[in-house]
């Protein structure tokens, strides 16, 4: 649409006759309010996938430690959780779950709960899961790593 004082056209530059311009309608189409789906219930922790990945976990960490040696197989599997928490902060934003970059951080430092949790939340984007998405994970995850850096502190660096 053009404006009333526009007197040469924008796309083609050619003059406009403002008597040739039909008037437009007034009336601005109308649009359906949004009406947000309620949410679901709770997102329940999966423990028997929890169970099941923790298990492959711990072999895949076994069969590459005989494999490899102990900082291949670390390395390896450490790679293996950071792919993981990429893909969990690319599809939260895909799928429009809140607070994405707590999933993926919460992939990345506490996988073996976290990922599963996340596997059975995608499938239910509007669903509530308080624990990850409220103030439960950020404070569990700044304690681990204070734990972590006391123990270093503590037991002086690694020879």
């Amino acid at each position: 649409m053009l404006g009333p004082l526009c007197r040469v056209c924008v796309a083609c530059k050619q003059p406009i006759d403002p008597a040739q311009i039909k008037a437009a309608s007034a009336r601005a189409p109308q649009l359906q309010p949004f009406e947000a789906q309620p949410a679901t219930g709770n997102v329940r922790f999966p423990w028997l996938l929890f169970a099941v990945l923790l298990l492959v976990r711990i072999l895949a960490a076994g069969l590459a430690e005989r494999r490899w040696g102990l900082i291949k197989a670390e390395l390896v599997l450490g790679g293996v959780e950071m792919l993981c928490a990429a893909w969990v902060f690319y599809d939260a934003n895909r799928r429009g779950v809140p607070r994405p970059l707590r999933w993926a951080l919460g992939a990345l430092f506490l996988w073996p709960i976290v990922f599963p949790w996340y596997l059975v939340r995608r499938k239910t984007p509007r669903a509530l899961c308080p624990f990850v998405e409220g103030i439960g994970l950020p404070v569990v995850i700044l304690v681990l790593l204070a734990l972590g850096v006391l123990i270093v502190l503590i037991r002086g660096p690694i020879k």
